[in-house]
């Protein structure tokens, strides 16, 4: 089959707008349900100044709700969904088109890189998204530190103290977490699907492809759970570095807070412990979140992908349809009244 420039050029933009989507929904989904978990974690893992003499979750999120209301559990959410949605769809995009890359030069080159695919593919994904996630993720964590008011205050204020410059602080930080948490957090979910499928007959294969049932939506759901907790256990004194770095002013002692610096100084003041801080709230935010995001990203994709490949199917019949040559009635032919009132009704002017 000879498949046209302009079909391929749309069917990679497809898969580009539904991976896209994907991200983003399925990012939406888990933030909504899960950020009072996120502005706990914040505070206890930021310097003691500002952790408010909270030392543990449970008194973290209940001195939130006395001292400030309900509604300081969502303290940042708007910035927290600027950097969510945006940042979840760019990796999602950069993501997939690099595993495919990879996946598609190991088996042409036979280049041993399948089983490191989802590690190498994260790790470009971050890179790409962390241009996007870091300006609003310094905003939202200095606005749940309690340094700012609120996400326009903290957004003018960095601007007016520290400039272009103050939105990318810690980007290298950030990074540095978000590159093994993606990796640990895909190859896991990603071992765990190959090792169900392995499990599964062919015919059961089959009817997976077809169609979900809620015994398959609960395994996705535990599936994302167990890569959630691998990940964000293992990552989180990367976490804490990076929320020190992002909470700390210019004001503060460490004006230009370099990621050596500033680990010495959990070391010095806090020792083995402070690597630890926010583990709970963290492992409790994660594990859900990833199982969340996993499953609404997995059925996104299908949905989307169902929807597209039905369009262009339908695009498909109809240009085939069109292709088709008009042949003359043989003499001695007769029509049906219907078929002969088709072949002389002039087709309506294209405006």
């Amino acid at each position: 089959m000879v498949v046209s420039r302009r079909n391929q050029v749309s069917v990679t933009s497809g898969v580009w707008t539904d991976n896209f989507m994907s991200g983003a929904s399925a990012s939406l989904c888990s933030k909504i349900i899960l950020q009072p978990f996120d502005t706990s974690k914040t505070l206890l893992q930021a310097t003691k100044d500002l952790r408010g003499g909270y030392s543990n979750l449970a008194q973290c999120m209940v001195g939130l709700v006395r001292n400030r209301g309900f509604g300081a559990l969502y303290t940042g959410f708007l910035a927290s969904i600027a950097v969510s949605a945006p940042s979840s769809a760019v990796f999602a995009a950069g993501y997939e088109f690099s595993k495919t890359w990879i996946e598609k030069a190991a088996q042409d080159k036979a280049v041993p890189l399948l089983q490191v695919a989802p590690i190498l593919a994260a790790a470009f994904g971050n890179l790409v998204a962390s241009v996007v996630r870091v300006p609003p993720e310094i905003i939202k964590q200095r606005v749940q530190a309690g340094i700012h008011q609120n996400v326009f205050e903290a957004t003018r204020a960095v601007w007016m103290k520290e400039g272009l410059a103050g939105f990318y602080r810690g980007y290298t930080a950030m990074v540095a977490r978000d590159i093994p948490y993606s990796a640990l957090q895909f190859m896991t979910f990603e071992i765990l699907k190959k090792r169900r499928r392995n499990g599964l007959s062919s015919s059961q294969q089959q009817q997976g492809n077809v169609k979900k049932n809620g015994k398959d939506f609960m395994t996705d759901l535990w599936m994302g759970a167990i890569a959630g907790a691998v990940a964000s256990s293992l990552t989180t004194p990367l976490d804490v570095v990076k929320t020190r770095v992002m909470t700390q002013t210019v004001t503060q002692k460490l004006a230009q807070p370099e990621l050596s610096n500033v680990i010495k100084q959990i070391w010095v003041e806090e020792g083995f412990v402070g690597f630890g801080r926010g583990m709970l709230p963290r492992v409790l935010y994660k594990v859900p979140a990833s199982a969340v995001f996993l499953v609404c990203y997995e059925a996104m994709k299908r949905v989307l992908s169902s929807t597209r490949r039905a369009r262009q199917v339908k695009s498909s019949r109809i240009e085939k349809a069109r292709s088709i040559p008009f042949r003359p009635i043989p003499e001695g032919c007769k029509l049906t009244p219907e078929a002969a009132h088709l072949r002389t009704t002039p087709k309506p002017a294209v405006v």
